[in-house]
This record gives structure tokens, sequence and C-alpha cells, in this order.
């Protein structure tokens, strides 16, 4: 076994040659260290491994070459013994050196003090530059250029942290906080990239991948997605850190329409079908060619749409099911087929991933690229249950179940169940044809549109601010939050920068938001507007020269005083309106020091606000992080005792108690 082996340094084995691996393997393969034979040793041998290559392999690998699981097993574990041993080397060194660094800052988060930001430009040195090195986009570039040799515009690139995406168009006092809030370390730091070489890296994986019928296996499909969202094939909460901050339903406004039909009556026309649909599917089939058969025939003809198996160039899969639009070949409508749940190791949903991930291929150089961001509704019929979700490609390709897996058995005596059927048949249908006129759009537009990056962002519709009219341009998303700064353009009218917060029109108090705006205690709300899929979008003030109290730090004992009266004098005018807050953390809470250790503070996020006994908490409060007051429990009411002990616990955190 590898602990009777004398461990060499990873060091060490990043500079062996074949050789010296063969060698090593040779010298320990007795049965009481890692038990190999000369076939095993040949296996490796074969495949040319080298010391670094060799430290990177994995069980799958290794049995891909053809070793059996037990030397796999074996050798993997020696492995990670040398990485384990090579990281408790270094871990005190590193442990000291990040603890210097959030000391450090810790130190400048104090409103207008230097911080240490680290970057690191594809594969080169990691570079400390200060915050006080730039206050402007265009320092900031010029600096990156100067550091990094960076070219073409800040615009050009990619900027993530640890396995988020960030946006360098941020205001600085946004990024600053972000980075904080991440850990900005020289062992984290922020990693820039290229679009085009992201772009091309993206695409060209997917046309490394297997076909989308291998994908579907669970473990093929969980092992390329690499667990998160930066390195993922395809954010598609499989596994649940490979999800994108922002929902299919913002990215393209037909599934928001699609979520909203869900609700509306269905028609004659649509409860026959699901009636006749239902009973087709209970059917007993002998195969799944003749239950693809008999619904692509029933779909097409209730659909007004060809529903057929159609070949994907250039690897030639073949769908069950497609729906196409026209000669460019936009793909509307993909349907995957399972005979029965149980019929294959393969899973339907991760398969009819694999299959937009084949149609995202076909688009890589496509002349409607910067004009769309392709939709397209995926559908699984496994056997009788049936589930629509949506799919768009942004920065990678991106799928959200829109309704919940329904049973297609008919059930007399569950008229509710029934009816929901109907409906999302009924909104499928108009949704199909509203993706039918939106591609017949796309073609017109690539004729009048001139070349521009990708749409990886919501598009907003225009906005009316005082009487005007705004064409709403988004510059950036804060964090993994709904929330985007945006620039406001009108051709007689100066530019505006604001934000734009998207919210579900019934899990925000617009009413508690106002109340406060109104005294300067929140920010201002400028309009507002409610789009497809029940989202409520607020255009409200751009707070730059604020920070969050979490960043507060290093005040003298008068400016905590009357940081802390202030603070209290903001919840107290909340509670004398008979409202409440529900979530007064710090994160909540934005700060601005004035002159004369007076400070300006606003309430953020009203998710959970409202009129006493109206408010309520949300059905999944996070109960592990976060010490909630007796009584505050999922669903039930905020009351003003449970706002006091959470602004307690807050003050008594930033030492302002």
């Amino acid at each position: 076994m590898s602990e009777n082996i004398t461990l060499p340094s990873v060091e060490e084995v990043q500079e062996w040659k074949r050789a010296d691996v063969i060698n090593f393997l040779r010298e320990n393969a007795d049965e009481d260290k890692l038990d190999l034979d000369d076939d095993d040793i040949a296996i490796i041998k074969k495949n040319k491994v080298k010391g670094a290559d060799f430290l990177l392999l994995s069980k799958d690998e290794l049995r891909e070459c053809g070793l059996e699981l037990g030397p796999a097993k074996r050798i993997v574990g020696f492995i990670n013994d040398i990485k384990g041993k090579g990281e408790a080397t270094t871990a005190s060194n590193q442990e000291l050196q990040e603890l210097k660094e959030r000391l450090a800052i810790l130190q400048a988060s104090k409103v207008g003090e230097e911080v240490s930001i680290y970057f690191q430009y594809l594969n080169s040195e990691i570079m400390r530059l200060s915050s006080n090195d730039w206050n402007s986009l265009s320092e900031l570039h010029t600096l990156l250029e100067k550091v990094f040799g960076l070219r073409g515009a800040l615009l050009d690139h990619i900027f993530s942290i640890g396995d988020k995406y960030i946006n360098i168009s941020w205001s600085k006092d946004v990024l600053i906080n972000y980075i904080q809030k991440q850990k900005c370390s020289a062992n984290n730091p922020i990693r820039i990239s290229d679009k085009k070489t992201v772009k091309r890296s993206y695409l060209d994986m997917l046309g490394g991948l297997p076909a989308p019928s291998k994908l579907g296996e669970p473990e093929e499909w969980y092992k390329r997605q690499k667990h998160n969202a930066v390195d993922a094939i395809c954010l598609n909460h499989c596994p649940p850190t490979a999800s994108s901050s922002i929902p299919v339903s913002l990215l393209c406004s037909i599934f928001g329409k699609f979520k909203d039909l869900c609700n509306e009556a269905s028609e004659s026309e649509d409860n026959l079908f699901a009636f006749k649909f239902c009973f087709q599917m209970a059917e007993c089939y002998n195969s799944e060619a003749e239950r693809q058969d008999d619904a692509n025939r029933m779909l097409s003809k209730y659909l007004d749409r060809s529903v057929q198996p159609i070949v994907v160039l250039p690897k030639g899969y073949r769908t069950d099911g497609t729906v196409s639009y026209g000669p460019n070949k936009y793909r509307e409508l993909n349907v995957e087929y399972k005979n029965y749940n149980c019929s294959s190791d393969a899973c339907p949903y991760l398969e009819n991933c694999g299959y937009f991930l084949a149609f995202c291929k076909e688009m890589k150089d496509h002349s409607a690229y910067h004009v769309t961001n392709f939709p397209c509704f995926l559908v699984v019929i496994s056997g009788p249950y049936f589930s629509v979700s949506g799919a768009v490609f942004a920065d990678k390709a991106i799928v959200d179940p829109l309704t919940p897996v329904f049973p297609l058995i008919w059930q007399q005596y569950d008229e509710a169940m029934m009816v929901s059927i109907a409906k999302t048949f009924r909104a499928l249908k108009i949704s199909l044809q509203l993706l039918h006129q939106y591609y017949a759009n796309v073609d017109e537009l690539i004729q009048d549109v001139p070349q521009t990056v990708h749409p990886v962002h919501p598009s907003f519709p225009e906005v009316i601010i005082d009487d005007k009219s705004y064409v709403v341009q988004i510059n950036s998303q804060i964090s993994t939050n709904l929330l985007w700064e945006v620039t406001l353009l009108n051709e007689q009218e100066p530019h505006l920068i604001i934000y734009v917060k998207a919210v579900q029109k019934h899990q925000y108090s617009l009413d508690t938001h106002q109340l406060l705006a109104e005294v300067g205690y929140a920010p201002k709300v400028l309009a507002t507007s409610v789009i497809p899929g029940n989202w409520l979008l607020i255009y409200m003030e751009c707070l730059n020269n604020h920070s969050i109290l979490h960043n507060i730090s290093n005040l003298e004992d008068s400016e905590r005083n009357s940081l802390k009266k202030k603070i209290k004098e903001v919840v107290e005018y909340l509670h004398n309106l008979e409202h409440v807050h529900g979530d007064l953390r710090e994160g909540n809470i934005l700060v601005r020091q004035l002159e004369d250790n007076e400070f300006d503070v606003k309430l953020i996020d009203f998710e959970w606000s409202g009129k006493v006994g109206s408010a309520r908490y949300s059905p999944f409060m996070n109960r592990k992080d976060i010490q909630w007051p007796d009584g505050a429990q999922d669903c039930k009411l905020v009351t003003k005792n449970h706002d006091l002990f959470m602004l307690e616990q807050t003050l008594r955190k930033k030492n302002l108690v």
C-alpha cells in the first residue's frame, strides 16, 4: 500500500521523465506497496506518461487506458498522497500569507483606503495591484496594458474569481466590495482571459464531447461538468454548483411568456389533445421508436409544426424529434424520448442537454451569433411522463426546467392535474409560434445590426422616466445577484448610469422600498416595469459612493456612535410606519461617511419586507450560516422584534453596540 512507500515531493515528480515514472512503479510494485504486476506497468509505459501528467491521472483515465479497478485505485491513492504531502508542506506558509492578505484587506476596508487586488492574465505570473493605482476604467485599462500587455478593450476579456464571473465594468467600489467578499488573494486572483479564446475553447470543447446518448449517463455527465460554473460544459443545475446566475426566463422573454401562459385557461382544443395524448402515452410500447413515432405525429398535428428526427452535423447525431426554423436551421424545440424511465442508463434530461450542446456547436460560425442567444425548448417524454425546459447559449449553454414532471396518465378524478397538463401544452403551442416569429426577426436583424458582442445579458425593454423614453444598455451584472448597472440612452438627454434589479413581483415589497426612498433611507426608485415571467424590474439610482456595512471598519469611537445612532434612526422610522424589513444584516445596509462624523444610511433588498401582519419570511431560509431570532420560521410573519434582534446582532458584529 502507498503508506509503505517513501513519498517523493510534488516538485520531484514534476521533473520525472517517462522512464522515471516506470522505474518508480517497478520499485514499488510489491504486494505490500502498490501491488502491481508487469501488465499493469506495461499499460502505463505504453501511454508514455511523464511526471507532470502522472500527477493529473484520475481513476477513470487509468481505467480507459486498460487498468483494472484495483490497480487504478491504488495508483490514484498514491498520487493523492503525494499531493497531500505537498499541500501539508506548504499549508502553514499559505495560511500565514492568506491571513496577512485578509488582514490587509480588513485594515484597508474603511472607505477610501488602499486595497490589494491580485490579477492573473492567462498563465502569467500573478500580479498584485493597488486600488490606489487607478480611479477609472480607462486608468485600470492602461494599468493592465502596462502590466500584462493586455490587448484590445476591457470588454474583450472575461474576468473571474474562483468559480464566479465578474465584470470589470463595475464601478470601482462595487468591484472592491466584491473581491473582498470573495477573498481575493495571491492564491485566489482575478483571472483574465480573452473572450475570443474562451469562445473558441468552449466551442472546441463541445466538439470533443461524446454523443448525447453517452452524455446522458449521469456518471459521464458529472465527470465532464468539473463541479463548478466556470469550467462546466453546461449550466443546467447538474451538479447544483453548475448553475447560471441569470434564469433563462430573463435571458429570453419567450420563456417568461411560456411560464405566464401556463397560468392561463386552456381551451377545448388543448383539453382534447391532453386527453388523447395521455391515453396514448399510457399505452404499453414494445420499443422507444414506436412511442416516438406516435408522439411526434400527434405533436406535429397539435402544434402545427413538423416534429421529426434530424441529423445534427458534423458528428451525425440523430435526434428523436426536432422543430427547426427556415433555411438557417435555428432549433426551436427538441424532444428526447425514452420508452420508460428505466429503459436505459441515460437520463433523458441530460441527453437533451447534450443535444442542445450539439446545436450550440452548429452555431460556431453562424451569421446570427451576434444577434441571438439561440433559445430552444427542450421537452422530455419518458414513458408516460412529460416536462419542458428552456435553453439558451449565452457565454455557454444554460438550461432551466420550466415545468414540473407531469404524468401523462388520464386521471378522471384529478381535474386540477389534467388542467395543468392542458395549460402546459397550450403554453408550448403559443410559445413556439412566438419563437418562430422571433427567428424570423433574427434573420432580418442579421442584415441590419452591425457586428457586436454575442448577447450574454438579458434584453430589457425601453423605460419611461419623467415622460422621457430611454433605451436600456446593460453594462455589467453586480456580483451574482439579479442586479445590473445599466446606461439609459436618449438622443435628446444626457446618458444616465443607474441600477436595475429584477425580482419576482410577488416576492418584493415595492411599497416599503418607496416609503424609505421618499425620505432618503433607500435608493430612489426611478421607474418600474413588469416583463414576462412575473418579473418586476426596479430602476433605481446608482450609489457608487456607498459601501455595505460589512466593509466599514477602523472607525473612531465618535464615528461608531454616530453610525449606530443613524442606523437605529432609519429602522425606527421604518417601524413607526408599521413596516418591517426582515433581513437587517450587514449586506443590506449601505453606508456613506459624510463630514463631522455624520453618515448617510440606506436599506436595500426588500424581498421579505412589508406591512406588519403581512410580511413573511421565505420558505427557504438559510439556517446554516445565519442565527435567526426565536419565531423567525419559514413562511411565518416578520415582526418588529425580529428586526430589532437582527439589528442588535449586526451592530454587535460591527462593534457598534
